[in-house]
């Protein structure tokens, strides 16, 4: 893990010069592709104690849209994709248009996801670009296959945290999906690891995932930059994108943003790789 602790050590300017093996700067759009917000008054169900063991309850589950700007202000980070903490017990209505009012407050930096759920086309007319699930959001509850074929014919991505606990793996998972809709834009969270912040089990499923279009792989709480190197190779370089998963971590590191982008300089990367896996990659997943 990297020894960033603090804003201004190595983001902004300073992290763009610093980013790749030549003397090149880095003159690319970075856009973050996994972030939250969301106001803890959103949970209107009690959580599980059991839930509540999980890795990600050490975090408060807020985050304000000026905060987050503030955030990619800091790191020099130029858009982020951004959607609700997608749980079970959040109120999805309240949560969807919190991000939605993000975006319309900062058009040119937030880009808007909503929670996976029965309304798909109605959240997509109010100008949701993407669309987020969760296991921890107890998906099946949905008519998925309803949601992801109006998710393929819109043309904009799912991402998805798939489950490693239990059942089939990765690849099994995403072969499910695409049965429903073939022709879908899939992004998976976290690169599919098993534990946070490691690359357990990534490189496991990366031969089979190799074989399936349209299929990505989002780098957030993996800091293991050897993993994700070897992802590029594997995969192609056109194939990961970059996350930070902003604030998860936020009780481990006062700025995770800076971190996460720190494992993608360690890396080292080609610079046209690096431009990909930094936005280029996302910038074409969303049609921009």
């Amino acid at each position: 893990m990297c020894s960033i602790r603090k804003c201004g050590e190595r983001c902004g300017k300073i992290w763009r010069s610093d980013a790749m093996n030549s003397s090149e700067s880095l003159d690319c759009p970075i856009i973050d592709g996994h972030t939250h917000l969301g106001l803890e008054a959103f949970i209107v169900k009690p959580i599980p104690e059991a839930k509540q063991q999980r890795p990600a309850f050490r975090d408060r589950m807020e985050n304000r849209y000026e905060a987050l700007i503030e955030r990619l202000d800091c790191n020099q980070v130029d858009q982020a994709v951004a959607f609700p903490f997608p749980l079970e017990e959040v109120d999805t209505e309240t949560a969807n248009r919190y991000v939605l009012e993000a975006s319309q407050a900062y058009p040119e930096r937030i880009i808007p996801f909503v929670l996976i759920g029965d309304r798909i086309e109605y959240w997509l007319q109010q100008g949701a670009r993407g669309v987020k699930q969760h296991f921890l959001m107890a998906p099946d509850r949905f008519d998925l296959s309803t949601a992801y074929r109006a998710i393929a014919e819109a043309g904009v991505p799912l991402i998805a945290h798939l489950t490693t606990r239990e059942g089939p793996g990765i690849p099994a998972q995403i072969r499910a999906i695409r049965q429903m809709a073939p022709t879908l834009t899939l992004i998976v969270a976290h690169m599919g690891r098993r534990v946070p912040n490691t690359g357990e089990g990534v490189e496991e499923h990366l031969a089979e995932l190799r074989e399936m279009e349209q299929v990505y792989l989002e780098t957030s709480t993996v800091r293991e930059p050897q993993t994700i190197a070897t992802a590029v190779e594997v995969l192609g370089d056109e194939r990961i994108v970059y996350g930070s998963d902003f604030p998860f971590n936020s009780y481990l590191d006062a700025d995770p943003m800076a971190v996460e982008l720190e494992t993608i300089r360690q890396a080292q990367l080609p610079s046209s790789s690096l431009a990909r896996v930094l936005g280029g990659n996302l910038a074409r997943c969303l049609g921009s």
